[in-house]
């Protein structure tokens, strides 16, 4: 493969054809879910397989997820797909991440906050919180900071200016619950909790992140693995959080092809994407992986 001049400064990651050749040389994984996993309703069977074998290898494995939901719920959900708890040892979501910071409340920064939150998403996320010392209240104004767990899957930012705008005059500081931007959902793509923040701080709001690509979220997976980097592979499907989260951590990172960049591959069928269009991908972005796969598979 030629990744021609404009890739010259970079080391060019290598194309696997499963995980299975590279797991004798870690001891543990962290491991997106979404677009890896499953597409958000069916767990893929060759990344079951893999979680099977991963286990039988005793390779660690830590599910890092960008989930807007506490991580026992999204384990449920797992398990309603198919996906027994015994195939990994841990499990992190953003929105544990946010749960547990602002419980704890070990920085300034949380600590300066409020008990009043106003939600930013979908009903059915609003329980984020729910057994927390922090009160929801329906109206901003009410509020001492906002929880921004995303949209409904049908609105878009025009539908949430007037929203964000009255937000950001209040000053009220914003907790982002899912750095990610979108999320495709069958042939849909859904905006996510990222492109309300990034709007949100366009408009001079504060906004702080939990989740990938920040690095408290691979700090805290690999505190729970209890290896060192070195030992340990991450395996995700985004450049923007998963491979550059993971490189930033000093992890080696396996960017699977079939998941959010799908489109931009030119992606068809399993084992087959365009290795122009991967060159061309990669060099819009600071941060490369170490390997890329087609899809999660042994």
């Amino acid at each position: 493969m030629s990744w021609g001049s404009g890739m010259n400064n970079w080391q060019p990651p290598t194309v696997i054809d499963g995980i299975s050749a590279l797991a004798k040389q870690y001891r543990g994984v962290i491991l997106d879910l979404w677009g890896v996993v499953h597409d958000g309703e069916i767990a893929f069977p060759d990344a079951i397989s893999t979680l099977y074998a991963l286990r039988s290898k005793g390779v660690d494995v830590c599910l890092l997820s960008n989930s807007p939901r506490r991580a026992n719920q999204v384990a449920a959900r797992l398990e309603c797909m198919g996906i027994d708890p015994l195939l990994y040892a841990h499990i992190v979501t953003s929105g544990e991440l946010v749960f547990e910071a602002l419980r704890d409340a070990r920085d300034d920064w949380h600590a300066a906050l409020g008990r009043r939150y106003f939600h930013l998403g979908p009903p059915d996320l609003a329980g984020l919180l729910w057994g927390s010392d922090r009160i929801e209240v329906d109206l901003p104004r009410s509020a001492d900071f906002i929880v921004n767990t995303g949209t409904n899957g049908r609105q878009t930012l025009d539908d949430l200016a007037m929203l964000l705008d009255e937000c950001a005059s209040l000053e009220l500081p914003m907790i982002c619950a899912n750095p990610d931007l979108v999320v495709v959902m069958g042939d849909q793509t859904v905006l996510c909790a990222g492109t309300l923040a990034e709007r949100y701080a366009a408009l001079g709001g504060t906004v702080r992140y939990h989740g990938k690509p920040h690095s408290p979220a691979y700090r805290h997976a690999l505190d729970l693995l209890g290896h060192e980097r070195h030992e340990v592979l991450a395996v995700g499907d985004s450049l923007r959080t998963d491979v550059a989260g993971a490189r930033n951590a000093g992890l080696d990172v396996v960017f699977i092809a079939s998941g959010i960049h799908r489109a931009e591959l030119g992606y068809v069928k399993a084992a087959e994407f365009q290795l122009s269009r991967l060159q061309e991908l990669l060099a819009r972005h600071s941060c490369v992986p170490t390997f890329i796969a087609c899809h999660l598979k042994w």
